[in-house]
């Protein structure tokens, strides 16, 4: 799974998808998904242990690395989309809509990883 991957699915969670009337670039997106890598690594070590690559440690992906495989297994890819809409939804909070937003998506991330742990 790319980043990129991850960001378009978080467009469409989010209802950021069309082109023209986007609120939140990929560098918006990429942040948050950043952030949401550092809390998997830094909370769920096992989340470091990959397929791929074995024993993987934290490093940001940049801008330009948009298109390369991340090396978490797919396994985190709902986390990761729920994480990235509870994050696109907090940014505008003070509205009631999107602060419930925010809630049902950070209650899904949560799930995400609860259901990755056998919780």
């Amino acid at each position: 799974m790319t980043p990129i991957e991850i960001i378009n699915a978080a467009r469409l969670a989010t209802f950021d998808d069309k082109p023209a009337q986007r609120t939140w670039e990929d560098k918006q997106y990429l942040i948050a998904l950043n952030d949401a890598r550092g809390l998997l690594f830094s909370q769920f070590p096992e989340s470091r242990v990959t397929d791929v690559v074995g024993l993987t440690a934290y490093a940001e992906i940049s801008e330009t690395k948009l298109s390369d495989e991340m090396p978490e297994d797919a396994v985190y890819r709902n986390f990761f989309i729920e994480f990235l809409a509870f994050r696109f939804f907090d940014a505008g909070s003070r509205d009631t809509a999107n602060r419930k937003k925010s809630a049902d998506h950070k209650a899904g991330y949560m799930q995400a990883l609860s259901a990755l742990g056998g919780g």
